[in-house]
């Protein structure tokens, strides 16, 4: 039998701390992954190669410059890739970079399912992030949030999960009377938006509200939610953590 499938992103600002010093959260995400192996076909998609590119080369800051950028995300997939490893323990993992352009393609969108599938059977996380070489996308909108709900409905996913810095949406917040929004309609969730843009990050609450959209269309069920929180991604199919969007 099938089991359920579930795409859970996780954004730079996240995983990068001031000077792109990688945070704890890789472990605590990697350790909520590994608990839910079991029970779903799991895909990561992951931001932070650019902050590892600008460490590994001795950067003092980040450049403005795409193509810069595009090849300090090159450098530092691989330290991306082997700080995930390296949280994931004894678990397999696979990188799989990928374009919203190879995603609308039928062709390449198939063979990227089959792929996941044989990833799954071996074992394997695929984990997913953005082909900065070729495409300057994510340094312009969501830091991967349209590429993980394009993923999620690309492969039928049950689930998306979008892990952030805070713990979804609030209403009237920064005031006294501020409360966590545990489900929301869609439709209603602007109207609670507050944030910006991080140093690292691209993308804010409001890239996440637009991938959800996404999600929603295509039969997806996403959720936005606090990384930091232990166990998070259980906790939030549970109900128990972030805000689901409806």
């Amino acid at each position: 039998m099938a089991k359920p499938r579930l795409v859970v992103k996780v954004g730079t600002s996240t995983l990068l701390k001031d000077h792109e010093r990688p945070t704890s959260t890789f472990d605590r995400v990697a350790s909520s992954l590994r608990e839910l192996g079991d029970e779903f076909d799991v895909v990561l998609v992951t931001s932070g190669a650019t902050g590892f590119g600008v460490r590994r080369i001795g950067l003092a800051e980040r450049p403005s410059e795409l193509s810069r950028l595009q090849a300090l995300a090159s450098i530092g997939q691989v330290g991306l890739m082997e700080r995930w490893s390296t949280a994931m323990e004894n678990r397999p993992v696979g990188q799989v970079l990928v374009t919203a352009r190879e995603l609308s393609d039928a062709t390449d969108a198939a063979s990227l399912v089959a792929t996941f599938e044989a990833m799954w059977a071996m074992g394997t996380l695929p984990i997913v992030n953005e082909n900065d070489a070729v495409t300057g996308e994510e340094f312009t909108f969501g830091d991967n949030d349209k590429l993980s709900a394009l993923v999620a409905v690309t492969i039928g996913a049950d689930h998306l999960v979008l892990l952030t810095d805070q713990d979804g949406l609030f209403a009237d917040f920064g005031t006294p009377q501020q409360r966590h929004i545990a489900e929301l309609p869609l439709a209603e969730a602007r109207g609670h938006l507050s944030d910006a843009r991080s140093e690292h990050g691209t993308g804010g609450m409001a890239s996440k509200l637009l991938a959800s959209g996404i999600a929603l269309e295509g039969g997806t069920q996403p959720y936005i939610a606090n990384a930091r929180v232990h166990d998070v991604v259980r906790k939030v199919l549970a109900g128990e953590s972030g805000t689901k969007l409806i």
